[in-house]
């Protein structure tokens, strides 16, 4: 497989039944899309409204026009998107917009995948560096040992040898950093995605569509997570 065009693209569809107003026969169906799209182990997220009505619209159909990206990387993916490729836009307004969504989250996280491959690449060879100069500078001492006996000032002491570091500055900045983002993240996160009833009480769209958002942003949740909560699902490849 190759790693650098998509892998996946799957759609979930979440419903919330609305009780019927006051002169209408029957109840409302919300149905909100999430959709993920792959490529390789990274995996980008986008949420909308796909319909409002007595009956939810098929997921199949409304995704059609996804399968179109087959075969292009994530960048020739948005850039078609972006020039209207296609010149479905007006007819597909909504999916246009999901994909632009999902598509700027993907290559959000294969940068931060190669900014993290980058960063344990640095930290492995400042680690090598540090060990050869550890291994030097013991060297080093042993072969000064006795240069430095007879050297020893009247005070009976030395010149302390200068510590090692095993990481520059720059990247332990940058480890600590991280973390303290994601944990502020977790702390302000809602409900855990997969804790959540999704099907329950009457949520406006606004907060179900947040809602939504802010649990695959966070979560980044697994398709065998998506599929055990969602009322439907397709996949396109």
């Amino acid at each position: 497989m190759n790693e650098r065009k998509l892998s996946g693209i799957e759609m979930f569809a979440f419903d919330v039944v609305e009780e019927a107003r006051e002169n209408e026969p029957r109840k409302t169906v919300r149905r909100y899309g999430l959709l993920k799209l792959s490529c390789g182990t990274a995996a980008g997220f986008g949420v909308c409204l796909v319909s409002e009505d007595f009956a939810p619209a098929d997921l199949v159909r409304w995704s059609t026009c996804f399968g179109r990206l087959r075969g292009l990387t994530p960048e020739e993916a948005a850039a078609s998107v972006e020039a209207d490729r296609w010149g479905a836009r007006k007819r597909h307004y909504a999916q246009y917009a999901l994909l632009r969504g999902a598509l700027a989250d993907l290559l959000v996280a294969l940068e931060a995948r190669r900014a993290g491959a980058r960063l344990l690449l640095g930290l492995g060879a400042a680690g090598l560096l540090g060990g050869m100069a550890a291994r030097t500078s013991a060297h080093g001492s042993d072969a000064h040992a006795v240069s430095a006996m007879n050297s020893r000032d009247f005070a009976g002491g030395y010149a302390p040898h200068p510590p090692v570091r095993y990481a520059p500055d720059a990247v332990l900045r940058a480890v600590r950093g991280a973390a303290a983002t994601m944990v502020a993240e977790r702390e302000e996160a809602p409900t855990s995605f997969v804790g959540a009833d999704l099907s329950g009480g009457n949520p406006q769209p606004d907060d179900m569509l947040r809602q939504l958002y802010i649990a695959a942003a966070i979560e980044r949740p697994s398709s065998d997570t998506l599929m055990d909560r969602a009322d439907s699902y397709c996949s396109l490849f």
